[in-house]
């Protein structure tokens, strides 16, 4: 019966809800999707993307219900929030608020669920090489039916310390989902920021895809890979 309820919270999640169009005063700071999935007592970060108009970039976070988890800045940058879910499943929201004018403000709605989501591994190109920077072939892959992209991640190990960027889909059409605006994991030896990673939880068409990464300059990638970038995508499939 739970199994039951969480397909169908998560059905209502990608299908059925509405969501209202942002006001003004609200499209100049974003978390680049509007809605995410979550384990209970799972944590992630949540970057907070800034209109080229803002120059005070300090945010104030905050869970709504006060008890639907814990949010804290991240030690390094202000504009990534730290959120650990709720040990209880429901449906929760994650807000970021401007300190230099309280209109501004980026919300995210999470569903967290005891469940795990049913998605796999649909592209991975990495391998225990030795890696160089600058990709010289697109990465690109293919999907034959509609897919519900879970999770992207981008390597990026001699970053000389750059800063996650974004990542985007471009579908052979020209279509372009994202960019979205990624958050850094340490990597091998300590290296900060050599993972670049993002969970849109969209549905993309099928076709062939270039990964396109805003950062190619530190894109790590060697011979085994075809030269082309290293990337991981998970998915969900939607039949």
């Amino acid at each position: 019966m739970k199994n039951i309820l969480f397909f169908l919270t998560l059905s209502l999640l990608l299908y059925g809800c509405e969501k209202a169009t942002q006001t003004e005063a609200e499209s100049k700071i974003s978390f680049g999707v509007s809605e995410a999935y979550m384990m209970t007592n799972e944590s992630r970060a949540f970057v907070v993307v800034f209109d080229n108009s803002i120059t005070a970039q300090t945010v104030t976070w905050s869970v709504n219900p006060a008890n639907g988890g814990i949010i804290s800045e991240d030690p390094t940058y202000n504009n990534v929030g730290i959120y650990k879910a709720s040990a209880s499943a429901g449906v929760y929201k994650v807000c970021a608020t401007l300190v230099s004018d309280p209109s501004q403000k980026a919300c995210i709605e999470i569903t967290v669920s005891e469940f795990a989501i049913n998605d796999e591994q649909i592209f991975y190109n990495g391998n225990i090489g030795g890696v160089s920077n600058g990709p010289t072939n697109p990465t690109t892959f293919t999907i034959d039916k509609e897919l519900l992209i879970t999770s992207i991640m981008n390597y990026h190990y001699f970053n000389q310390g750059a800063l996650p960027g974004t990542i985007s889909l471009q579908h052979s059409d020209g279509t372009v989902y994202g960019p979205w605006q990624t958050w850094g994991i340490v990597g091998q030896g300590g290296v900060v920021n050599a993972y670049w990673v993002f969970y849109p939880l969209v549905k993309i068409k099928p076709g062939t895809y270039t990964v396109i990464d805003s950062d190619p300059s530190t894109w790590s990638h060697n011979y085994e890979s075809g030269y082309a970038g290293f990337t991981w995508i998970r998915a969900m499939k939607l039949d």
